[in-house]
C-alpha cells in the first residue's frame, strides 16, 4: 500500500494510520513529495501530472508493480491520476478529503494562487505560517510533529513548490478539476473509496455528497467531528473501515443514471 501526502505537509501525516494498517499484515509505505518534507525541491512545473509521473517512478523504483493507494487532499488528486495513467497497477483507490471532486477550496488558498505572492516568500515565514496553519486546520498533531513541519517547509525552494502547485491547480473560482471531468473515464478507474471530514474547512464535505450523488459503486463515509485530516483525527473509524473496502470484492465506480 502507498501513502500520498498533500499540499504542504509530508509522509509523516500517516504515523496514526500506517501502523494500524500495517497491523494487518500489508506493507505500507509513503512517500515525501517533491517539493516537501526531506524531499528534492527541483525547479519543476509541480503540475498534477508531474507529481504522479515522479511518484509512479518513485513506486517503480520500489520494485511495486501493483498496489493499493491512499491519497489525502492534493495528494488525493495526484493518486488519482496515478490510476488512471497507469491503468492495472492500483488495485484499490482511496481518497481521503481529496482534491478534485469540486471547485470549492478555502479562500486564502485561492488568493495564494492568483496573486503568486507564496513564491516571493522568505524561508523564515514559510515555516512561521505553516505553524499558524496546523494550529487552525488542527489535524491531531503535536507540538514535535509541528515543529517539523514547520522546519522542513522552511527549506528553500519550498515557497517555489507551493506557488507552482497552487498556481496549476486552483484559480480566483477554487479548484480547476471537478468530478465530471474524470467521467470519460472512469472505466479505467479501479474500485474506489471516500472518506471525508464533516467539519472540513479546506475543502467542503459536500463534494462528498456529490460522489454519492454522480456516482454508483463508491463507498462514502463521513466523520461528524473530524475536519480536514480524518486520517489523524478519525483513524479508530477510518482505518477499519479502509481495512475492509481493501479486502473485499468491490465494484468499479460509474455515473449514477440520468
Amino acid at each position: 500500500m502507498v501513502l500520498v501526502h498533500g499540499l504542504s505537509d509530508s509522509c509523516r501525516t500517516w504515523n496514526r494510520l500506517a501502523p494500524a494498517l500495517a497491523a494487518g499484515g500489508r506493507r505500507v509505505v509513503a512517500l515525501d513529495l517533491p517539493g516537501h518534507g526531506q524531499s528534492a525541491r527541483p525547479d519543476a512545473p509541480y503540475t498534477v501530472a508531474w507529481y504522479a509521473s515522479v511518484a509512479a517512478e518513485w513506486i517503480r523504483a520500489l520494485g511495486l508493480s501493483d498496489f493499493d493507494l491512499v491519497g489525502h487532499s492534493f495528494g488525493g488528486s495526484i493518486a488519482m491520476c496515478v490510476a488512471i495513467e497507469r491503468p492495472g497497477r492500483v488495485h484499490r483507490l482511496g481518497l481521503v478529503a481529496a482534491g478534485g471532486f469540486g471547485s470549492e477550496v478555502a479562500l486564502p488558498l485561492r488568493f495564494a494562487a492568483v496573486t503568486g505572492l507564496l513564491e516571493l516568500a522568505a524561508p523564515v515565514l514559510m515555516g512561521v505560517g505553516t505553524h499558524a496553519g496546523m494550529l487552525v486546520l488542527g489535524g491531531n498533531f503535536n507540538a514535535e510533529e509541528r515543529r517539523y513541519l514547520a522546519r522542513v517547509n522552511a527549506r528553500p525552494g519550498t515557497a517555489r513548490a507551493l506557488s507552482r502547485t497552487l498556481r496549476h491547480a486552483i484559480d480566483l473560482r477554487g479548484q480547476r478539476e471537478h468530478l465530471m471531468d474524470i467521467a470519460p473515464r472512469l472505466p479505467e478507474i479501479p474500485p474506489l473509496a471516500v472518506y471525508w471530514g464533516d467539519r472540513d474547512p479546506v475543502i467542503p464535505a459536500r463534494h462528498a455528497a456529490d460522489v454519492e450523488r454522480y456516482l454508483e459503486g463508491v463507498p462514502v463515509r463521513r466523520f461528524a467531528r473530524a475536519g480536514h485530516y480524518p486520517h489523524r483525527e478519525a483513524v479508530a473509524d477510518l482505518a477499519p473501515d479502509l481495512a475492509r473496502f481493501l479486502d473485499a470484492p468491490q465494484p468499479t465506480p460509474r455515473l449514477r443514471a440520468g
